[in-house]
């Protein structure tokens, strides 16, 4: 099917919507031959669209704005035949111009759009291709946040060709006399750019993922044109050099084969088709695109243009509207903890309602303190991927008040969200309360799992005296409610990774004439001195806080990034115009966050979700307003009471969801409506575990046990009551004829008798042999046949045919028929209540085995916590050592001793062997379990407590 001009496959509005063009999907669908795809992209005015009309020698086409901005923004489509191989299809998409203000939150995923899609993806700019260029390229760099590629090697053999077009070409191509190709110059262009290992670049980014890259120049096509578009100009009037260029992307671009999915693959339209809407579908709820399975959603069925349906060659309907992102995909932060001018600390509940119980993935949580003024809103832009973002001020005030928080999709770690948490500056003059601060400081600490504390100049006592805030962490944090003893020994098992960020660091890394590394600096300054004295006590607190209570320690130094009057307005100051060495100083901290940064855990390793999240900084800062102090014990039990819930009700509802989609009712049998339980009972159970944690003797999982069977017990019932109205039914209607001749009596003449017996045979006959009757049907016919007893009698007594010895066999026939239905009714039921106990026993198997499961993940939580914790002790204590504290070491050595033994505990197989009694297995129903179930997770929370 061929659409004579371009259409809109996608729009975005000016109001931020995305409408998805159903018509230009079903000219897709309507393709069953291969697609070649090529899309192209760039800055606005470049001459795009005209390029794309001349791949297949039309002037018209894609409409050629000259810089006149229609309202939204699209992406055009434009299918015809291949111009040169029959049985194939061109798909050419134009995307309108990447640059200008409008709607800057949803171009990357619309560019990303494209580079899925695509074949060959063009590049389409004007100049030369330098920084500057390279910059505006930066939406490549954001692919990660919405595009999961796999291995190097994997997502090389499905990526498009790279073609950047530069036109008005202003390229140095001559070295040393010769003249270079232009794709060498794009090449020495893009390797320099690199920068260190892990730093991701525009440049690095393009020569990692395209695996084929290509440059082409074009001249002006015609500089006597003037105002007129180039459409308007003859052909004859244009450049020699402009139409021998056109040329050679012409034949570039059709010589290639369409080839697009793993192994070479080819998609036809219709597939194509179905990938745009998976991935719109993708992007709208906030997930990646994850290309291995992107040809999966090809093999579903797609929308096929209706017989004799016509094409509109304009913006057709009808259209349907959907919003790209989710509210925790955030393009602007929201206040999460407010902090009124009288220091009043309240949690901002649409943030945590809207944005934080809609995240149901696990969490990485990177927060940052420091003083006020010292530059942390711009490092946490730097971690969310966009210039604007955290506000950044340029005055002596203080513009970040309470916590502000911004999600985004995390870009290395899958089914992750990275929440970034932008306190309030520190030390801030126009604060009365210094305690406001210290409290600011305990809940980004207890809500992170990075801390960055951000400071100027150097690391000297000056800056350990303006981090007094790590020495009341003891006053503020507790980690048991019972208290009493000093707990801060077990603040390194649940505080997060510290990171010193070091801004406008103007020293040399050097110490006694040798080389060192952030690290080194950082250490050397945390190194302690000897004595007892109250000064040195007072020098030493600060760095012992640090060194005992974080479980890992990083440094980074940063160059001052610009002039002063360039600082002033760092959201609009590309990459390109700051100082070269503080650019790749904040790549590398960004790229280590990405890669380092953990999960957020609750104490014991349970991964934290958005949902927990949310509620730990509802329970944290009420305590803090109730005057109690933050507890990490009760924090627990509270969020598992909340998640356990949560838990049962989700799971519950699925079984129930599922077990409606799978079974029909009414079943023939009891075991039929047995099986498909026994299938989707596990299923719920493992949704319910998944979320569980903490379920201190398996009450809540009781709790979801008796949910299950209150949900089966009723659609047991359901499907007994339907049974017994089909089965009614079924013997109205057969027995219509009968009580037609009992009403004219019928059976009330000679011989009436007989016909009856015949009449009543025939109907139980026809009635066995219907089926779908279900599980009641051997009931329901016993109850017939004895409410016709009386009915029989008399009409058998009537009949003056029979003797009186005729009419004794046939009762005792009838009475022998009624009794042995009624044993089969009996039957039917035995073997219900003989499944009922096998369902039990399956209960209980299933349980235990995932009971089995539950406990090794936590006895491997525990252990890889106590793993971690005692590996940071011993490198403490070989630091302590070094430095001359052999007491402070020996002392060590006791708390290392104390956590070798309960590691060794953890580890014991004993906590999994007792929960696995094989006895237990033959025990017929999941509570008889509850006991011993209930015994590991009490030893597990009084012991690892």
């Amino acid at each position: 099917m061929e659409t004579g001009d371009a259409i809109s496959l996608l729009e975005l509005t000016p109001s931020g919507s995305l409408t998805l063009n159903l018509k230009a999907i079903q000219v897709l669908s309507a393709i069953t031959q291969p697609v070649l795809v090529v899309a192209i992209s760039g800055p606005p005015n470049t001459g795009k669209s005209y390029l794309m009309n001349r791949l297949v020698n039309r002037t018209k086409g894609f409409p050629l704005r000259s810089g006149k901005m229609l309202p939204g923004w699209r992406t055009w489509m434009w299918c015809l035949p291949h111009p040169e191989r029959a049985n194939e299809y061109l798909v050419i998409l134009d995307i309108d111009g990447l640059e200008g203000e409008r709607n800057e939150n949803t171009k990357p995923q619309i560019f990303a759009l494209a580079y899925v899609l695509s074949n060959i993806f063009i590049y389409n700019s004007k100049g030369t291709v330098d920084q500057e260029a390279l910059d505006k390229l930066n939406y490549i760099t954001k692919l990660p946040r919405y595009v999961q590629e796999g291995a190097v090697d994997s997502h090389r053999e499905i990526c498009p060709e790279f073609l950047w077009c530069v036109r008005d070409s202003e390229l140095e191509l001559w070295m040393d006399g010769f003249r270079l190709v232009a794709d060498d110059y794009l090449n020495a262009v893009l390797l320099p750019g690199q920068g260190p290992d892990g730093v991701s670049s525009v440049s690095r980014f393009l020569t990692e993922r395209f695996g084929h890259r290509k440059c082409l120049e074009f001249s002006r096509p015609c500089p006597e044109a003037g105002a007129l578009r180039l459409d308007q100009v003859l052909e004859g009037e244009l450049a020699r050099d402009f139409q021998l260029q056109t040329e050679r992307l012409r034949g570039h671009v059709l010589g290639v084969r369409p080839e697009r999915g793993p192994g070479g693959s080819v998609v036809s339209g219709q597939a194509l088709a179905r990938m745009v809407e998976h991935c719109v579908s993708r992007l709208c709820q906030g997930q990646l695109i994850v290309l291995e399975d992107l040809y999966d959603a090809t093999r579903h069925s797609v929308p096929t243009v209706p017989q004799g349906a016509a094409t509109d060659r304009t913006m057709p309907q009808p259209t349907k509207t959907v919003r790209i992102g989710v509210p925790w995909n955030m393009e602007r932060p929201v206040c999460l903890i407010e902090n009124s001018s009288a220091g009043e600390l309240s949690v901002n509940r649409e943030a945590v309602d809207q944005i934080l119980s809609t995240i149901s993935q696990p969490v990485v949580v990177v927060a940052i303190a420091g003083l006020y003024r010292t530059g942390k809103s711009y490092l946490m832009n730097k971690l969310a991927g966009k210039q604007k973002g955290f506000s950044l001020g340029s005055t002596i005030q203080s513009h970040t008040k309470g916590i502000w928080m911004m999600c985004v999709p995390h870009p290395v770690r899958p089914d992750h969200c990275l929440i970034l948490l932008d306190t309030e500056g520190l030390g801030d003059v126009e604060k009365g309360d210094p305690t406001n601060d210290s409290w600011i400081f305990a809940l980004a600490v207890l809500l992170s799992s990075m801390l960055v504390y951000n400071s100027m100049g150097t690391i000297d006592q000056y800056a350990m005296d303006k981090l007094h805030y790590v020495t009341e962490l003891t006053e503020l944090i507790k980690v048991k409610a019972t208290g009493g003893e000093d707990e801060s020994t077990e603040f390194a098992r649940f505080f997060p990774a510290f990171v010193w960020s070091v801004r406008d660091f103007t020293l040399d890394l050097t110490l006694e004439g040798r080389k060192v590394t952030e690290d080194g600096y950082l250490e050397n300054a945390l190194k302690l001195k000897h004595g007892a004295s109250p000064n040195v006590q007072k020098y030493n607190l600060p760095r012992e806080c640090i060194r005992n209570y974080f479980p890992t320690r990083k440094c980074f130094v940063f160059d001052r990034p610009a002039d002063k009057d360039t600082m002033r307005n760092m959201e609009e100051v590309p990459d390109s115009c700051l100082d070269a060495a503080f650019v790749n100083q904040a790549q590398r901290f960004v790229q280590y966050v990405y890669r380092t940064a953990q999960t957020k855990t609750l104490k014991g390793g349970y991964p934290v979700t958005g949902q927990m999240l949310g509620a730990l900084v509802l329970t944290y800062v009420d305590s803090i307003r109730s005057g109690h102090l933050p507890c990490l014990e009760s924090a627990v039990h509270t969020l598992a009471d909340i998640e356990n819930t949560a838990a049962i009700q989700e799971a519950a509802q699925a079984y129930g969801k599922w077990m409606g989609e799978r079974v029909t009712l009414p079943t023939e049998t009891v075991k039929e409506l047995s099986e498909i339980h026994n299938q989707v009972h596990p299923e719920a159970l493992q949704l319910f575990m998944r979320r569980c944690f903490k379920d201190e003797g398996q009450r809540y999982q009781q709790e979801f046990t008796k949910e299950v069977a209150a949900i089966y017990a009723d659609i047991s019932e359901k499907n007994r009551e339907l049974s017994t109205d089909i089965s009614n039914r079924i013997i109205l209607d057969l027995g219509a004829g009968i009580q037609e001749k009992i009403r004219i009596g019928s059976y009330t003449k000679p011989g009436g008798y007989s016909e009856y017996e015949k009449d009543m045979a025939e109907l139980v006959r026809k009635y066995r042999a219907k089926p779908r009757k279900g599980v009641q049907a051997q009931q329901v016919l016993q109850d017939f046949l004895a409410t016709k007893q009386q009915l029989s009698d008399s009409i058998r007594q009537a009949d003056q045919t029979m003797t009186t010895s005729q009419k004794e066999i046939q009762a005792a026939r009838e009475r022998a028929e009624v009794a042995e239905q009624q044993q089969r009714a009996k039957e039917e039921e035995k073997r219900a209540a003989e499944q009922r106990l096998v369902d039990e026993r399956r209960a209980a198997e299933v349980n235990l085995d995932q009971l089995k499961e539950k406990a090794k993940q936590e006895q491997a939580r525990l252990v890889q916590e106590h793993e971690r914790l005692l590996t940071q002790r011993l490198q403490e204590q070989d630091k302590l050592m070094k430095e001359g504290f052999q007491g402070r070491a020996d002392a060590l050595q006791r708390e290392i001793d104390a956590l070798k033994v309960e590691k060794k505990q953890a580890a014991s197989p004993s906590l999994v062997d007792v929960v696995i009694d094989t006895s237990i297995l033959a025990a017929p129903g999941f509570f008889k379990v509850i006991p011993i179930a209930a015994k590991v997770g009490k030893f597990l929370w009084d012991k690892f407590w």
